[in-house]
């Protein structure tokens, strides 16, 4: 027992270096990615391991904690670390922005799709350097204005049922009040699209994110007729300007990104306007 809490303490100094790094990605980095570990939840230490052994000496102690830690991150024992082993400590990571005049060219097409939703025509999209996606429709968390967002939870079944039931009620909305919702999308099957299913007299609007995990970009997809109301390319003032209109199911789909991607939308569903 005793050295299963020794363990547990490195691991949880571990942890909280991630978190600190995790924090301090908002400020400057180096020229390359960064990528951020963390013990992943509900992991326990064997209960055979023995303590790394601290001296005092500060490098001693390092090598100590990474020795412990690549021990752990080596489920299976073979003394190599694999992609998936490697994928459940990854917590987070910060990609830098291209080079200035290095992004990638602006989408092809301008103009709405049927239906009316869409970009504005003639080209005045949204201008350069706009934080949702920068133009190639990937978010990219703790970039930009999307750095002070909470982390989005990994995608499961349970956190699908909790989304159905309203964050708020009353929140204001425009002129009105309405119950504010989250939808979360992650880029894993099963859970890369989700759907926001308005009847007749409602509609969604006050668009807004509330969490970001990784890189994911996404479109909403009118269900029945297959037209876009919005996709990341479009900028973040068409996204606070989307107004969803019943009756009408509209889905949330994930259009790429890192593995680990995972964005949760919020909105206000509120009466239609007259």
């Amino acid at each position: 027992m005793v050295r299963k809490l020794l363990i547990a303490g490195a691991v949880m100094g571990l942890s909280l270096g991630a978190v600190q790094a995790q924090d301090d990605m908002m400020g400057d980095h180096p020229p390359g990615p960064e990528v951020i570990l963390a013990p992943p939840e509900g992991f326990e230490p064997p209960e055979d391991m023995p303590p790394p052994p601290m001296t005092g000496d500060p490098e001693a102690d390092k090598e100590a904690m990474l020795a412990t830690f690549f021990e752990l991150m080596d489920a299976d024992g073979s003394g190599d670390i694999d992609a998936e082993e490697f994928g459940a400590w990854v917590r987070d990571f910060h990609m830098p922005p291209p080079p200035e005049g290095e992004g990638p060219p602006p989408p092809e097409g301008d103009m709405p799709p049927p239906g009316g939703e869409g970009p504005p025509p003639g080209g005045e999209g949204p201008p350069p350097g706009d934080d949702m996606g920068e133009m190639d429709g990937i978010l990219r968390a703790g970039e930009g204005d999307l750095a002070d967002l909470n982390i989005a939870p990994e995608c499961s079944d349970e956190m699908r049922d909790s989304e159905l039931t309203p964050q708020a009620e009353g929140v204001p909305c425009g002129d009105r009040e309405g119950n504010l919702l989250f939808r979360t999308v992650c880029n894993m099957p099963g859970y890369d699209s989700v759907a926001i299913s308005l009847p007749d007299g409602r509609e969604a609007a006050c668009f807004g994110l509330e969490a970001l995990r990784g890189e994911i970009g996404f479109e909403i997809v009118n269900e029945d007729d297959g037209s876009v109301a919005f996709d990341t390319t479009w900028g973040k003032e068409a996204y606070k300007g989307l107004i969803l209109v019943g009756p009408a199911v509209y889905q949330i789909k994930s259009t790429g990104g890192s593995p680990d991607g995972a964005v949760t939308l919020k909105f206000v569903d509120t009466d239609a306007g007259m």
